[in-house]
């Protein structure tokens, strides 16, 4: 499954890992999300349309699905069998920005995105899911926003 089969998938559940106890000074969150299809992958980070998601899964996962934490059920009511209707990425000096993780637009307006690393010592590490007045706040203004469906394929 590459990214492009993700586009008008529906997300069945996203779950989580987190751990503050890496070998760097980082803490990491990772996201597992599962399709109503049945295919689970972590959240990309770029738009490498010939990547197989379920295999960089398989290979990069902190843990199981099985094992992973359930989000919230506030947060699992904004994203269960919505699909995804684009994915978004983020460029600096036209390049992709591999800082970030891309951003899930929703059928229901929603956007789903993670913030998976950051100093032991600071908070945000999560899944966020915004609307979209709360996505275009949070764009950083030295980074370009791409969409997939419009700007990239």
């Amino acid at each position: 499954m590459t990214l492009t089969d993700v586009l008008d998938q529906k997300i069945a559940k996203i779950r989580f890992n987190y751990s503050q106890d890496n070998d760097g000074a980082l803490q990491q969150f990772q996201s597992q999300i599962r399709l109503s299809n049945g295919a689970v992958f972590l959240m990309p980070g770029t738009p490498d349309t010939q990547r197989n998601l379920v295999e960089y899964y398989e290979q990069n996962k902190m843990a199981t699905f099985k094992d992973a934490k359930r989000c919230g059920l506030a947060s699992r009511l904004l994203f269960k069998n919505k699909k995804i209707v684009d994915i978004h990425f983020t460029y600096l000096d036209n390049a992709p920005y591999n800082g970030n993780s891309c951003i899930f637009e929703l059928e229901n307006g929603k956007f789903v995105t993670e913030n998976n690393a950051s100093p032991k010592a600071a908070s945000g590490v999560n899944l966020r899911v915004m609307n979209k007045t709360q996505f275009e706040a949070a764009k950083v203004e030295e980074l370009e926003y791409r969409s997939l469906r419009k700007d990239i394929l």
